[in-house]
Order: C-alpha cells, then sequence, then structure tokens
C-alpha cells in the first residue's frame, strides 16, 4: 500500500477518534487519579514508535516532516530505531551493517518494493522518515543506504539537508 495513503488513512482515523471523544456534551470533569497510565511501548501502533514521519499537507500539496515523540538520545540504539522504522513498513526491510564516524550504514536487501512500486513520492518519503529518525542516535549526521536502485529511488548517502524540501 502506498505510504502515503496509508498515511492519510491513519490521520483520518485519529481526527476521527479525537472528534468522537472530544464531543462529549455530559459535563464530565477529566481528573487525574493513580489509575491513570500512558501507553507503553508495546501498546503503540508502529508508526507511533517512530520519532519522525512524513505527512502530506493536503491545503499546500506538499510533504512535511514532524516530530512526534521525544526521546532522550542517549537511550536510542541504531537496532532499536531499525526495528522499529521496519515494524512500519512491511515491504521495505533496512539491515544494521556498521557505523563509521558520523555514518550509520544499512542495507536494504529487497528493494524492489521501495524502488519499483512505491512511486517516487513515496519512496522519498520513506528514504526522508528513516533518515530523520536514524539521525537521532548521537554522533549520526547520514545515512547510507545500500540497495538496488530502481526507477524510484537509487542508492547513497542521505543526511535532514537532502530533505530541506519537507519542512
Amino acid at each position: 500500500m502506498n505510504i502515503v495513503i496509508l498515511s492519510m488513512r491513519i490521520n483520518l482515523f485519529l481526527v476521527g477518534i479525537l472528534f468522537l471523544f472530544s464531543c462529549n456534551n455530559r459535563g464530565t470533569t477529566y481528573r487525574n487519579t493513580d489509575e491513570d497510565t500512558l501507553l507503553t511501548e508495546e501498546e503503540l501502533s508502529p508508526f507511533d514508535k517512530l520519532i519522525w514521519i512524513s505527512d502530506y499537507d493536503t491545503i499546500k500539496g506538499e510533504f512535511f516532516l514532524k516530530k512526534q515523540r521525544i526521546i532522550n538520545a542517549d537511550t536510542l540504539t541504531a537496532e532499536n530505531l531499525i526495528k522499529d522504522v521496519n515494524a512500519g513498513w512491511e515491504n521495505v526491510k533496512l539491515v544494521f551493517n556498521k557505523i563509521a564516524h558520523d555514518t550509520l550504514y544499512v542495507r536494504i536487501p529487497n528493494s524492489d518494493f521501495l524502488t519499483q512500486q512505491m512511486g517516487n513520492a513515496g519512496a522519498e518519503s520513506y528514504i526522508a522518515t528513516t533518515t530523520y529518525n536514524l539521525t537521532e542516535l548521537k554522533g549520526i549526521t547520514f545515512i547510507h543506504y545500500d540497495f538496488t536502485g530502481g526507477d524510484h529511488l537509487s542508492p547513497g548517502t542521505f543526511s535532514r539537508k537532502d530533505f530541506e524540501n519537507y519542512r
């Protein structure tokens, strides 16, 4: 499924849920009690686990990246971030290779879906989202992607500067 369509469906679903819960005229007041809890990591949806997510502004007709979570950088590991990224995309899987200086090296063993089926916008959105998430790691500025290129994306090294048009 195209990531843009999936993202839009998720956003519409969340807006609908928010609307349902905000339209309550019973006059009740929320009280914080000891029984109140926050969602645990295990309860979050795959895309909610990501620190950054690509979204689409329907009015401006352009993509943008939004930070949806604040995480202590000291607690992040490349392996866990890659696991979270992989949970969001069923057909594209990143594999950790190594870290050298300020660059994280990853590979995508089966890149056909990413490079041939997601379209230009979907492939760029994926690379932008994964680059922003993985560069949350302390000391990491660049992500080097190793995969077989296709019609919509070529391998290479990316940084946040490559996606300044997303802001």
